[in-house]
């Protein structure tokens, strides 16, 4: 499983490759830099309640004077001390600056119910990649008994773009890349265990594509007998099937029998 930095380094590379630009006066012009995020920004706090009718606690994210976030401190409604500082889980991979947006501020603090336990749990984002709309976050259960969050690493070192199912009791995570190829991975929990019930990709490259062999190649796998088991493998040739690919089967595939080896006549 790779670590959240390599996903996002990973990512990197395709981010750098910019568009040339023709030569005007205005480009001799040095560029200045934005500047970090001002830790006293407004848009910096944020406020939900761990479980309905319970007053609401206040989340203030921490930056460094890079403008990377460091961790969250946590405040009861009205209280000027916190009660808790949560420090990142992974190194800073993303500088806030002024350029940033509010919409894409409003995603730095997130929660859902991750371990379906009745209690609102914590989404600190630490990377966020826009043209894929990939958010890398680091998660914290709410634990009850103690009154405070802890951080997950299970959940934290999933991959990108958790999301919560409730009505299934699964935690999905969606990783996309440029060009095209994304996988797609559901996790239930058994005990206090992750583990992946189902995998769909679509994986590949169109450099890769000859008159033989298709560029992309759409898989589905399936929890059966406590492991994964492949359900489809299907090669994708065009950008219209890219975009029209079959549900996943629930069956594994079987292998096609062997014909029987036929006896030497004496």
């Amino acid at each position: 499983m790779p670590t959240i930095a390599a996903m996002f380094h990973r990512n990197a590379q395709y981010v750098a490759v910019l568009l040339p630009l023709a030569l005007t006066a205005s480009s001799a012009l040095p560029q200045q830099e934005p500047k970090p995020l001002s830790q006293e920004d407004p848009r910096l706090v944020f406020s939900f309640p761990i479980q309905p009718g319970a007053a609401p606690l206040r989340f203030a994210v921490e930056l460094d004077k890079a403008g990377s976030v460091t961790g969250v401190s946590i405040y009861r409604n009205g209280g000027q001390e916190p009660i808790q500082r949560l420090a990142s889980c992974s190194q800073p991979l993303e500088q806030i600056t002024e350029v940033w947006e509010d919409y894409e501020l409003s995603k730095l603090v997130a929660h859902a119910d991750f371990n379906f336990d009745g209690f609102e749990d914590l989404e600190l984002l630490i990377a966020y990649i826009p043209h894929l709309d990939k958010r890398i976050s680091c998660i914290y259960l709410w634990d009850q008994k103690r009154g405070s969050f802890a951080l997950s690493k299970q959940l934290s070192d999933i991959g990108a773009n958790l999301e919560a199912h409730p009505e299934s009791k699964t935690v999905t995570s969606h990783e996309s890349w440029f060009g095209g190829p994304w996988q797609d991975d559901t996790y239930r929990w058994t005990g206090n265990r992750l583990e992946v019930i189902e995998e769909s990709s679509l994986l590949g490259d169109w450099s890769l594509q000859t008159s033989d062999k298709c560029g992309y190649t759409y898989t589905c796998s399936r929890l059966v007998g406590g492991k994964l088991a492949l359900t489809l493998s299907k090669p994708v040739c065009s950008g219209d099937e890219m975009g029209n690919l079959p549900a996943c089967p629930v069956a594994p595939v079987r292998p096609k029998p062997r014909p029987p080896k036929l006896q030497k006549s004496r």
